[in-house]
C-alpha cells in the first residue's frame, strides 16, 4: 500500500502553522465571552448591594400621640322609654302522681349517653360513655 501513496504535499511545519492560527482564533473567540460573563456578574452584584432595602424604626411614643388623630366619641344614645305591659303570670300545669309514678323508671341518672368526638387525626376518635 505504501507504493501507492506518494509524498505529502504538507510537512509537520505546516500543519504546526495550520494548529497555531486555529488555537489563535479559539483564544480570540473564548476572550469576550469571559469578559462579559464577569461584567454580567459585577452588574448583578452591583444592583444587589445598591437596592433599597426598608430598615424598621421604632417610632417615639411622644411624637405618635402628637400624630394620633383625635378620637371621635359619638354621644350615648337615650335609653328607650320603658313600655308598660300587664303581664300575667304563666302557670305550668302540675304533673298528676300516676304521671309522676310512671316517668320514675326512665330518669336520666339511667339513661346511657354516648358522645362521639372527632379530632384533627382521623385516626383519632374519642368516645365517652356515661351513665
Amino acid at each position: 500500500m505504501n507504493d501507492y501513496r506518494g509524498p505529502l504535499p504538507l510537512e509537520d511545519r505546516d500543519f504546526a502553522q495550520v494548529r497555531a492560527r486555529v488555537l489563535e482564533k479559539i483564544e480570540r473567540r473564548r476572550a469576550p465571552i469571559v469578559g462579559w460573563a464577569l461584567v454580567a456578574a459585577a452588574v448583578v452584584a452591583l444592583i444587589i448591594i445598591l437596592i433599597p432595602r426598608p430598615h424598621p424604626t421604632v417610632p417615639d411614643p411622644v411624637q405618635a400621640q402628637r400624630k394620633a388623630a383625635p378620637v371621635i366619641v359619638a354621644p350615648p344614645r337615650p335609653a328607650p322609654a320603658p313600655v308598660q305591659v300587664a303581664a300575667e303570670p304563666v302557670q305550668k300545669p302540675k304533673p298528676k302522681p300516676a304521671e309522676l309514678v310512671a316517668d320514675k323508671g326512665s330518669g336520666p341518672s339511667d339513661e346511657e349517653i354516648t358522645m362521639n368526638i372527632q379530632t384533627a387525626d382521623p385516626n383519632i376518635r374519642i368516645i365517652w360513655i356515661s351513665r
